[in-house]
């Protein structure tokens, strides 16, 4: 925990808002603009003494990353290919007892017109809440936003998500 709290610190970061007490859940963090945020995630998991798991690219799961991406809680992913991830998340959900899943809604970087809808499908499928985390460049804030308790409708999970990701800059 004090490694996590230590990096935060000295990247001059901090948390707002509170982490809930639950076993399931996705953790929704955007805007996902900067590979920096992968230290900021990891910083606040170990900070916070959570295991979590996490979306990525299955290209960083090769070469020298691979056991580090697997110890930090990540499942790799092929983005070009239609491989039921939806199916596969809502059957590991059901099968463990604790899982909090980090998604990027973007699925990228890059600055997108639309987010993907896998992590809102996900979430309505398996019935476990949302929780909105934004990252704020420039105030240096990680906010965690009230949960999502209904996933009923993954427009509206949606929705919610990314107003709170677009409000973020504006704090």
């Amino acid at each position: 925990m004090m490694l996590g709290r230590s990096v935060f610190r000295i990247m001059g970061w901090r948390i707002e808002g509170e982490f809930p007490d639950r076993a399931k859940m996705i953790v929704a963090v955007a805007p996902h603009s900067s590979n920096v945020d992968f230290v900021l995630a990891m910083a606040v998991v170990l900070g916070l003494g959570l295991r979590a798991s996490f979306l990525a690219k299955r290209s960083l799961f090769d070469g020298p990353l691979s056991r580090l991406m697997y110890a930090f809680g990540g499942v790799p992913v092929d983005r070009d290919s239609s491989q039921g991830l939806v199916g596969q998340l809502v059957r590991e959900f059901a099968e463990r007892s604790h899982l909090v899943l980090g998604i990027t809604p973007e699925g990228t970087r890059r600055r997108v017109q639309e987010w993907k809808r896998g992590f809102a499908l996900i979430a309505q499928a398996a019935n476990v809440p949302v929780l909105p985390a934004t990252i704020n460049y420039r105030s240096k804030i990680v906010r965690f936003e009230p949960l999502i308790t209904d996933v009923s409708d993954v427009e509206q999970t949606m929705s919610v998500v990314k107003h709170a990701a677009d409000n973020a800059g504006r704090r």
